[in-house]
């Protein structure tokens, strides 16, 4: 049986009739609206254009310009304007599918831990303890290496006179009975700016100070311990002739005491060594001390420097003012380097520093005023004040990143030896120790360190609240092993 089939051209007007139908009536009405650009742009375009075809009426024909240009108009819209439905379509049904699962989803549950860090973040409570209430705030850490926790009261004002006036007197002590005060009055815009002068005096009692001997290889098993306990005031006069440059003079008075040590564990300094090994360990004297120094200070920021450069060197003359014995000069050389990347959210922060003393004849440097290296600065794989003699030399490098705000990771190296001669100021026989950190920051300062550094003989783990590379001040009050 032969079907009646007749040819309909793909171009023809002419109604089909008893089309088959498939879906309902309103699955067929939605895919009308949707094809209907298409539909429109195939009456008014597409047959027009298809009727000057030249096999349209059974015959050749040239095909004309226009109709060129129609026929490729229509190949590249016609897609586009038949999908036009069909994208607006899919993109609602994507929005219903979010809507549905936004329904289903439950909200992001965190530990105690992140509930933690956002609230003090939120609350902004590192801001709020370190800049204080009215002047009155508290002031953690700053006391020596192994002195443990240390809190206590601040009062700082830096807005008396209209700025031209600082005042700030803080009292410290820690679990370990380490006790600290100080008083502070500095005038730093005299002159327009270009004159500063400084006041400070302070009184330390530190029960527990390690010593190991004299000398670059003395064995850890020769650990002792002594009383430190000293009372200074120095006073401080410098010009700025350019913006990142200071010059200036210190002179102040030293009073010296020490005893034996408290720590149980430990042989008294005196029981261990001699007067010969630990001069001075039987007599103390105090010291008048003068001098000068220079500083060139280009950081970006002197509490959280990113770039920039800190470079001192400062030559101090002791007087034994009691024995006559103990006469001494004292060079210290700082130079700090930090190099920024990545909009600074990397830093290199290098550091060398060298300190140089010298006696003549038959003066002794006392054995509690050499040169200290191990702790919580350099040498931070080894136990602190582990080295001393003469002079030192401490090389220290940090790669620091942020790892999100607040806090920075470090990856670090260390080294460093002590030597008895100045002959010996080279890159031999260095002590090095390696470790990485975490910075926690407030006001763009570091408000938590924490170190774990390893060395030959073990680890240590040093948490601290100041920067590795501490702010130390110039001028007389710091030219001492523990400033």
């Amino acid at each position: 049986m032969t079907a009646n089939y007749k040819y309909r051209p793909p171009w023809s007007s002419e109604k089909i009739q008893n089309r088959p139908r498939s879906g309902g009536r309103g699955s067929r009405r939605a895919s009308w609206v949707q094809d209907l650009p298409g539909r429109w742009l195939a009456r008014r375009l597409a047959l027009p254009i298809f009727s000057q075809l030249p096999f349209a009426h059974g015959s050749l024909r040239i095909i004309s310009p226009l109709f060129v240009a129609g026929f490729f108009v229509v190949l590249m819209l016609s897609p586009a304007l038949c999908l036009f439905g069909q994208t607006e379509s899919r993109a609602g049904e994507i929005q219903k599918e979010r809507q549905e699962r936004s329904t289903h989803l439950k909200a992001e549950q965190q530990s105690n831990v992140e509930r933690g860090m956002v609230e003090v973040e939120e609350k902004k409570l590192p801001e709020r303890l370190l800049s204080g209430v009215n002047g009155l705030g508290v002031k953690l850490g700053g006391l020596v290496a192994g002195s443990g926790f240390a809190i206590g009261p601040q009062y700082l004002r830096e807005d008396l006179f209209s700025g031209n006036l600082t005042f700030r007197t803080s009292a410290e002590a820690s679990y370990k009975l380490y006790q600290k005060y100080e008083l502070q009055v500095t005038l730093p815009k005299l002159a327009k700016r270009r004159l500063f002068a400084d006041f400070y005096s302070s009184h330390r009692n530190y029960p527990r100070i390690n010593f190991y001997g004299l000398g670059s290889r003395t064995p850890k098993g020769q650990r002792s311990d002594y009383r430190l306990e000293d009372t200074a005031t120095d006073l401080i006069l410098g010009v700025k002739p350019v913006g990142f440059v200071r010059l200036g003079a210190s002179a102040g008075y030293l009073w010296v005491n020490v005893g034996p040590g408290t720590d149980s564990r430990l042989i008294s300094t005196e029981q261990q060594f001699t007067p010969e090994q630990a001069p001075g360990i039987d007599r103390q004297t105090d010291f008048l001390r003068y001098g000068g120094f220079a500083q060139i200070d280009y950081r970006d920021d002197p509490f959280g420097p990113k770039s920039g450069g800190n470079y001192v060197g400062q030559y101090t003359w002791y007087q034994d003012r009691k024995l006559g014995l103990h006469d001494f000069q004292r060079l210290d050389v700082d130079l700090q380097q930090y190099i920024g990347f990545f909009n600074k959210r990397r830093v290199i922060a290098l550091r060398a520093r060298t300190v140089l003393t010298d006696t003549r004849g038959a003066q002794v440097l006392p054995f509690y005023m050499n040169p200290i290296l191990g702790g919580s600065e350099d040498l931070r794989g080894f136990r602190p004040f582990r080295f001393s003699d003469k002079n030192l030399l401490s090389l220290t490098g940090e790669y620091r990143w942020e790892a999100f705000s607040g806090l920075d990771m470090a990856l670090w190296v260390d080294g460093g030896k002590v030597f008895q001669r100045h002959a010996q100021l080279n890159f031999a026989n260095l002590e090095a120790s390696y470790g990485f950190g975490l910075r926690f920051n407030a006001l763009n300062r570091t408000f938590i360190r924490l170190d774990v550094g390893f060395s030959r003989e073990g680890f240590q783990i040093w948490f601290k609240f100041n920067d590795v590379f501490a702010q130390h001040p110039v001028g007389t009050r710091s030219a001492q092993p523990i400033p």
